[in-house]
């Protein structure tokens, strides 16, 4: 049975009035603050085929079943439809011999299928998402000490350029084959649709698949960049937390019991988003991987240059540094969740020298405890830790297998 908090409080003209009571169940289904300020990432999310929204946002009230039902109906279309351009993506390269060379096909097209591939294991891990937004987003609205850069305005504007220049680019890009002859294009449009396309289609059907394309390069790469957006909110939030915790190992007032309980919730919540996230973020860095690999290996510019490069080289080149500086930030953001947890046991370890009122077998107890847990970090699916290290280490390995495969 669910107890109801009663409080009463004076108006202006010194009444007391009492307020009106609410269950601990509804406040558990309202919003926490930052989950309101995430709100336009959401919102985005859901036009991409993916819904975060928590059970709050979505109602309960039987008006807005029939809107539910259509939104889920929605989002499976999506799903159904970016699977059969992977159906095709594959056939296309086994069946369709192309004009590149069959790895360089395989690898360019691979990427489509690991793009399409991240956004469906979003959709299917889309309860346990929202289930970490809530956890976090109610760990993040008890620090102190919050980010300024977390509010809706940010975000919003995060949300609407980041994937905006990716869709603009491309527009550019078919624009400019139409523009150098109408052979160019269809056959630019042919390699987008594997080859399966035959060159005796009109025209007009051509400039419609060409509209086509548009909305299937948006609906495969929008979630790309609305989950990147969703990475750098995630690690700045565990962040925030790590720091605040390593702020209150100072604190004059922090008791042993406390410091041990709340160092234990910060752990088990960095593990939490690593279990729920490290499998997509897996998918994530290996596309970019495999597509940074691909150009390294694949594209000659003294070769390119010497006879012009084309759009097609130079859109190439774009994505390329688009991918590197991707990939940059996206290891450097989460490789800081290791940084703060490192920081907390240097913190703990500088106990000694200052007034606490944790005793000496205390603070050995706490060090030992704070030592346990000091390799927590975000993973890549488990089995490689995203630490400084890893950044550059990678991409190091990256550029030199990338230039040594294009000698072969």
């Amino acid at each position: 049975m669910n107890k109801r908090k009663r409080s009463s409080e004076c108006n202006y003209n010194g009444k007391v009035v009492p307020i009106i009571p609410v269950t601990e169940d509804d406040e558990e289904k309202r919003d926490s603050e930052l989950l309101r300020q995430m709100h336009p990432l959401l919102i985005a999310f859901m036009f991409a085929g993916l819904d975060f929204r928590p059970q709050s946002a979505r109602g309960c009230d039987t008006s807005v079943t029939y809107r539910e039902r259509s939104i889920n109906i929605l989002l499976a279309i999506i799903n159904i439809i970016s699977w059969l351009y992977a159906s095709i993506a594959i056939y296309g390269t086994i069946a369709i011999e192309g004009s590149m060379p069959m790895k360089h096909y395989i690898s360019s097209q691979f990427v489509e299928i690991l793009t399409i591939f991240l956004r469906s294991v979003l959709y299917w891990r889309r309860k346990d998402i929202t289930n970490n937004l809530r956890h976090l987003s109610d760990a993040y609205d008890k620090i102190k000490h919050k980010s300024k850069n977390l509010n809706k305005g940010v975000i919003s504007v995060l949300v609407v350029v980041f994937p905006g220049v990716y869709i603009i680019a491309y527009v550019l890009v078919l624009l400019t084959f139409i523009s150098e002859g109408e052979m160019l294009f269809k056959n630019f449009l042919r390699k987008r649709y594997f080859n399966i396309i035959p060159l005796t289609l009109s025209s007009h059907v051509y400039y419609l698949l060409g509209i086509n394309d548009v909305w299937l390069f948006s609906v495969n790469n929008v979630p790309v960049c609305l989950f990147i957006i969703l990475m750098f909110i995630v690690c700045t939030i565990l962040c925030h937390i790590l720091q605040d915790y390593c702020k209150s190992i100072n604190s004059s007032g922090a008791t042993f019991e406390v410091l041990q309980r709340r160092h234990i919730a910060e752990m088990n919540t960095v593990k939490m988003v690593d279990k729920c996230l490290s499998f997509p973020l897996f998918i994530l860095l290996g596309f970019h991987i495999l597509l940074l690999f691909f150009i390294v290996a694949f594209f000659n510019s003294k070769t390119n240059f010497k006879h012009g490069p084309s759009v097609e080289k130079i859109f190439y080149y774009a994505v390329f540094i688009l991918y590197s500086i991707q990939y940059f930030v996206i290891t450097i953001f989460a490789a800081k969740v290791h940084e703060e947890v490192q920081n907390i046991k240097t913190e703990v370890a500088k106990m000694d020298g200052r007034p606490t009122q944790l005793t000496a077998v205390e603070q050995l107890l706490l060090i030992a405890k704070v030592n346990s847990h000091s390799n927590i970090c975000l993973t890549v699916w488990g089995f490689l830790n995203i630490t400084k290290n890893f950044v550059f280490s990678s991409i190091g390995a990256l550029l030199t297998f990338g230039a040594l495969f294009r000698d072969l």
